[in-house]
């Protein structure tokens, strides 16, 4: 169970790692798995880092990445993602592929409205140099023409999100981050006594984490609304009766 803990901390990893291969002097984040001495000395001799950082650091080395149409930051998020999806554990894998989906719709909503507000409709270069990894969602992103890259049936929340206009940041991250939180329970609904609800319930205290450092207010209420959910979300003495 601890280990499974550590691959949702990884993101923070791949932050101080890139940070520390472009010497961006930004503050170490030490929510990840790795003390800042340690990373450094991974990046010298790479044993104990996970199989995606080690192939990252081989190509980074030899100059050779596999993606070099995409920034550094991406080249690294593949190979995350690539590993993230196939693990063994099915709210892992469940968890970051629906987090790799979102994270490339936005990206190519993202685009779309870049282009529409320079009036240039030639996007697909901009939006293939921001989709990351192969699947059907990506595929559909990269070659539909439609508003939604016909993935509304499959992904209702496509449709509202392209609405926001992105001028309004907060309201436009709020309804990103309720799809996050309404997936987590959807993944969680029947997990009362696994390790998947302690994952979804780390991963919504990073949400809360995230608002009380962007906007107190908003902080406050995800906060409140994580309490509650624990309160109310199951009873064990009715489990039992």
């Amino acid at each position: 169970d601890a280990n499974l803990l550590k691959f949702l901390r990884f993101s923070f990893d791949n932050y101080n790692l890139i940070n520390l291969l472009e010497k961006t002097a930004k503050e170490f984040d030490d929510r990840g798995n790795f003390l800042k001495d340690e990373l450094e000395q991974e990046i010298k001799l790479p044993e104990s880092a996970p199989r995606y950082i080690q192939l990252f650091l081989e190509n980074y080395k030899e100059g050779k990445m596999p993606f070099p149409e995409l920034s550094i930051d991406d080249q690294l998020n593949w190979l995350f993602y690539e590993e993230m999806t196939t693990h063994s554990n099915e709210f892992i894998r469940n968890w970051f592929s629906f987090d790799l989906d979102l994270r490339n719709i936005l990206a190519g909503l993202n685009c779309r409205q870049m282009a529409d507000e320079k009036n240039n409709n030639s996007n697909n270069i901009t939006i293939s140099n921001s989709v990351i990894c192969q699947n059907d969602v990506s595929e559909l992103i990269l070659r539909s023409n439609a508003p939604d890259f016909s993935l509304s049936n499959r992904f209702p929340w496509i449709e509202k999100l392209g609405s926001i206009k992105q001028d309004n940041l907060i309201e436009y991250e709020k309804n990103i981050d309720t799809i996050r939180w309404e997936t987590l329970n959807e993944l969680t609904t029947f997990t009362y006594f696994k390790i998947e609800t302690v994952l979804a319930f780390c991963i919504k205290v990073e949400i809360v984490e995230r608002w009380q450092a962007m906007d107190m207010e908003t902080g406050k209420q995800k906060l409140e609304l994580l309490l509650t959910e624990l309160n109310s979300g199951f009873n064990i003495l009715e489990y039992f009766k």
